[in-house]
């Protein structure tokens, strides 16, 4: 997802700062995708070149003025452009551990299998703490952002339950391979 939809996405609901913004989109999507300031004001840069964000000063008494941005009318028709398009790509299959596995010593796979085990438990942990996260939801918001942020968790628990699927697979085969061998 690029950072600049995600920021104008934000600004279509309402008109913020730049902690602001930061705020929101650790609240909308923070479990799945980290974001620091640094990303969030270069992007607003960029945005506000292309004419798609503007921002009106706020004075503060003893700091710098705040800048409050807003979406413009082109802004408002990138996002709905964007929205309306269909990702054509399929979610590409890169993660760390798919290297680890591709340069394991294929002479000794015992380390691997070992791993295989902490990266399930890894999974395993962060199936519990989105669930924990999904009930606290719940609780507290039934508004159409609670569903939003309550599908992404959806959508986060069945990537990892697919990938202890897939680990648990890679384990069987490694563990069939070593059985061939002896």
């Amino acid at each position: 997802m690029s950072i600049k939809y995600a920021i104008l996405g934000i600004l279509a609901e309402k008109d913020l700062h730049g902690y602001e913004l930061k705020s929101s989109f650790d609240e909308k999507v923070g479990e799945f995708w980290s974001l620091n300031y640094g990303q969030i004001y270069s992007t607003l840069d960029r945005l506000e070149k292309e004419e798609l964000v503007t921002h009106d000063r706020l004075a503060q008494d003893r700091r710098p003025d705040r800048k409050i941005f807003s979406i413009t009318p082109e802004g408002r028709k990138e996002l709905d452009n964007w929205l309306s398009t269909p990702v054509n790509k399929v979610r590409a299959l890169r993660d760390e551990f798919f290297i680890k596995l591709v340069f394991m010593d294929k002479k000794n796979p015992r380390p691997v299998l070992e791993l295989i085990e902490k990266q399930k438990l890894l999974y395993l942990k962060h199936m519990n703490r989105l669930t924990q996260r999904k009930v606290a939801l719940k609780k507290r918001s039934r508004d159409l952002d609670g569903l939003t942020t309550d599908l992404l968790m959806d959508a986060g628990l069945f990537h990892a339950e697919a990938d202890i699927k897939w680990l648990s697979l890679c384990e069987s085969k490694i563990r069939a391979a070593l059985d061939d061998e002896t």
